[in-house]
């Protein structure tokens, strides 16, 4: 490769705004070895050829139609094992320009892909490159073949509990964060400027009181760092914070930036948040790292009934969208609390960010340069992000949480469950990443719902479709397997014992388990079996004001029992009473009051309520509760006839 490559370098600004970065095309003229590679090395699969016109072509697609800087890298590695693929197959038809790739190229490259475990999206970002190069020069399409349809993905089936117990070992390692900044405020306060008195130096609350005093409203350049006399934070023996994260790495040679976790979050601090955040929302990393905390009203609605909750809400940039998700507002480790916690502890840092970014704006109007542009695009997004902190190595900048962090985040929250001892009873934990968090939350919704619109709202899709990406479907599909097992096992044994099907006793064998002798004799007599638990004296000849329109010799179909001189009530039937008033009262709540009032509702409501008046309050309140809960999870209503 050529020594001075910048005649290979060109700066690529994306569309909307986004930051410029720059890149050296070098490699695809001259060609790459690991030895060129050497901080990538560990991922360096194998080196390629110089291929010029290939090469040229390449980067004029890149230049004419700038992709974000993160996803650049895939392209780039895409193209590069076109010359690996050229390389292994030297009988396919000659190249010298992206014009003369031929469908015979593309279908040779679908079967080594295969071949070599490479992957659809490979294909699918080779094929866009050949496709803008087409359409430009060529007013088509390319010759490759459309890439092959992907099954279904199954995700990974989430470890509920093991997410609980993971929830629980972040909860002890926020707690340790809180009571470190707890102890650097003590020790700020009851310490002095230790620049004032030599002795001063050997006292740890003097230390932390000359961070609060350089970090009282920014952080200082390096410039004023070097001017203000503070060297003695450089030594690592005196008010190193003991506390240490899973996986980070106090280094003594950056005293003074490790001391800044007294008063600031470092990367590691700010993940045990981030994961707490992501496992509480349900969010994806994109939408937790785009909250904007800006104002207010820019990451949270209030509830307009409950002063305890909150809507919290972040912007999908990729599907110009908003996702909720619900959080208390007391709870001191639900979502909002997290939230307001880091934004109350980085607020120097953000009042750097912001005068940094308005400094070099103005600069910018002044004389535009693409490294300055660069630098505010970053900016721009840390001040309106929540997850700001600080690197011991570079203390004098501000950084915030980005989606190229995500496999360290996946690294860390893995150390996490290993220090916690969850690894060995939870193996879903050993390859637990950012979005499974999201992943679970949806199959946790479905789960407990048995809907698909609830995993859809749990989701913010505006579709079904999406689902099938995240739904872990093969213990859904088992659990329906067992399911219509279960239900032909009961069925063929009551056509066995009885000669007859009956709905109602497989109902209660499903449920139960099995159906007792004293349950199949209450169920003979069909006076015993109306949809509130009572029974009837005379079934088949109800009252005319309670059935006017009653066919002769039938089932009473009202069956409003608690208001018919028929109707008789037994101790077992307080749990269908009570759980039919509670669907009533749910009812009016959903129903305007004129249409409530004076209806057969009303009515029922209210003589089922003076019914339950013979009961003991405790037990009937027991069951209405737990009726209310059913029906706040997404119960239907009147979905509560008995099982006997």
């Amino acid at each position: 490769m050529p020594e001075d490559g910048m005649m290979f370098s060109d700066w690529i600004v994306p569309p909307g705004g986004e930051a410029p970065y720059e890149v050296d095309f070098s490699e695809f003229y001259f060609g790459r070895n690991a030895e060129d590679n050497v901080r990538g090395a560990k991922l360096w699969k194998r080196d390629i050829l110089g291929m010029p016109n290939l090469a040229e072509d390449f980067r004029h697609v890149m230049l004419v139609n700038p992709v974000q800087k993160k996803l650049f890298p895939t392209y780039a590695s895409a193209w590069r094992n076109i010359h690996r693929f050229l390389e292994d197959n030297p009988d396919l038809p000659p190249l010298n320009s992206i014009s003369d790739f031929l469908d015979i190229h593309g279908m040779r490259l679908k079967q080594w892909t295969k071949k070599n475990k490479l992957g659809v999206d490979l294909y699918k970002r080779i094929k866009w490159i050949l496709d803008k190069h087409f359409q430009e020069f060529h007013r088509s399409r390319s010759p490759f073949p459309a890439r092959d349809a992907t099954k279904d993905p199954d995700p990974v089936e989430p470890d509920f509990v093991g997410l609980q117990r993971l929830g629980l070992a972040l909860r002890n390692h926020a707690r340790s964060i809180k009571a470190m900044w707890r102890e650097g405020a003590r020790l700020a306060a009851s310490g002095m400027d230790p620049r004032k008195a030599v002795e001063a130096w050997d006292r740890p609350e003097n230390h932390v009181k000359l961070v609060y005093v350089l970090t009282n409203h920014h952080l200082p350049t390096r410039e004023q760092l070097s001017r203000s006399d503070a060297k003695g934070l450089n030594d690592p023996s005196i008010a190193f914070p003991s506390y240490c994260p899973p996986g980070a790495i106090l280094a003594e040679k950056f005293a003074y930036g490790v001391k800044l976790r007294w008063r600031f979050p470092s990367m590691a601090d700010l993940s045990v948040f981030l994961w707490m955040f992501l496992i509480m929302t349900g969010f994806n990393l994109a939408a937790a790292l785009d909250i904007d905390v800006t104002k207010d009203d820019t990451w949270f609605l209030k509830a307009l009934q409950d002063e305890d909750h909150v809507l919290i809400f972040s912007r999908k940039e990729k599907v110009g969208k908003r996702v909720y998700s619900p959080s208390k507002v007391k709870a001191e480790f639900h979502a909002f609390s997290i939230i307001k916690l880091l934004i109350e502890a980085s607020r120097p840092l953000r009042a750097t960010a912001t005068r940094q970014l308005n400094d070099l704006e103005k600069q910018n109007r002044s004389a535009y340069s693409h490294e300055r542009q660069q630098e505010i695009v970053r900016l721009r997004h840390v001040v309106k992000s929540p997850w700001l902190f600080v690197r011991a190595n570079d203390p004098c900048k501000v950084y915030c949480l980005l989606g190229a962090e995500a496999p360290r985040l996946n690294t860390f929250i893995r150390l996490v469950a290993d220090e916690a001892g969850l690894l060995e009873e939870h193996e879903y934990l050993a390859t637990l990443t950012t979005s499974q968090a999201r992943d679970s939350m949806i199959n946790f919704a479905y789960r407990h719902s048995k809907r698909l619109s609830i995993a859809k709202l749990a989701s913010g899709h505006s579709d079904f479709r999406s689902l099938r990406y995240y739904l872990a479907k093969k213990k859904i599909k088992r659990a329906n397997f067992r399911t219509v097992n279960n239900v032909l096992t009961h069925t063929f044994a009551a056509i066995r014992a009885d000669r007859v099907f009956d709905e109602t006793q497989i109902k209660i064998s499903l449920t139960n388990g099995e159906i007792t002798p004293e349950q199949k004799e209450r169920l003979l007599d069909y006076r015993q079996r109306t949809r509130l638990g009572m029974g009837c004296l005379n079934p088949t000849d109800p009252p005319r004001e309670i059935a006017p329109n009653h066919p002769e010799n039938q089932v009473c179909r009202i069956q409003r029992c608690t208001g018919c001189v028929h109707g008789r009530v037994f101790p077992e039937s307080v749990q269908p009473l009570a759980a039919t008033l509670a669907d009533l009262f749910h009812l009016k709540r959903k129903v305007p009051l004129a249409s409530w009032q004076g209806s057969s509702f009303e009515e029922e409501a209210e003589s089922i309520a003076l019914t339950l008046q013979l009961f003991d309050p405790a037990i009937v309140a027991k069951h209405f509760r737990a009726r209310q809960a059913e029906l706040e999870a997404g119960a239907e209503v009147f979905d509560v006839y008995p099982h006997y």
